[in-house]
């Protein structure tokens, strides 16, 4: 089938525009999930670090002599542990918000390009039907010529 150059999607370039935005947005999606993904493994070896902590400082209790200043510092460690876990779940509070911005702008971006893809696919079977119907039309013109030329050599062949 020959499509000509009229033939063109007239918004080609508005669909290369719209599948380049949904692009950026899966990448940003994909960014967020992997900050979240890094704070979660933070936090959890946090959480690793500071139930070691309290085993330590429970066991430190349990001696015979008492080391103040390394109960002092294992106090001190086990409140920054904690202030550590807490940051790291704001942190990833925050970027769970953004996260869940980032999917409606990736959303709207991909039903944007998919309205222009599924009108380019109805504009290409349209010009694909149109096409087959000429061609019909260019066959059924030659089987007519076809018809009236044996009728014509029937006719010549009776008289």
């Amino acid at each position: 089938m020959n499509l000509n150059a009229s033939s063109r999607f007239r918004f080609a370039t508005l669909l290369k525009l719209r599948q380049q935005q949904e692009d950026r947005c899966k990448r940003a999606v994909a960014e967020r999930l992997r900050l979240i993904h890094a704070l979660s493994g933070r936090h959890d070896r946090l959480g690793t670090q500071l139930d070691e902590q309290s085993r330590w400082l429970r066991a430190s209790l349990g001696d015979a002599t008492l080391d103040v200043d390394g109960l002092r510092w294992g106090r001190h460690w086990l409140a920054r542990l904690r202030q550590g876990m807490l940051q790291t779940d704001a942190e990833i509070a925050a970027h769970r918000a953004m996260l869940a911005q980032e999917r409606v702008a990736l959303s709207d971006a991909h039903r944007g390009a998919r309205v222009l893809a599924t009108l380019k696919d109805r504009q290409l079977q349209a010009r694909l039907a149109q096409e087959r119907r000429r061609e019909q039309a260019e066959l059924d013109e030659i089987n007519v010529l076809r018809y009236a030329h044996a009728a014509l050599d029937n006719s010549e062949a009776n008289s």
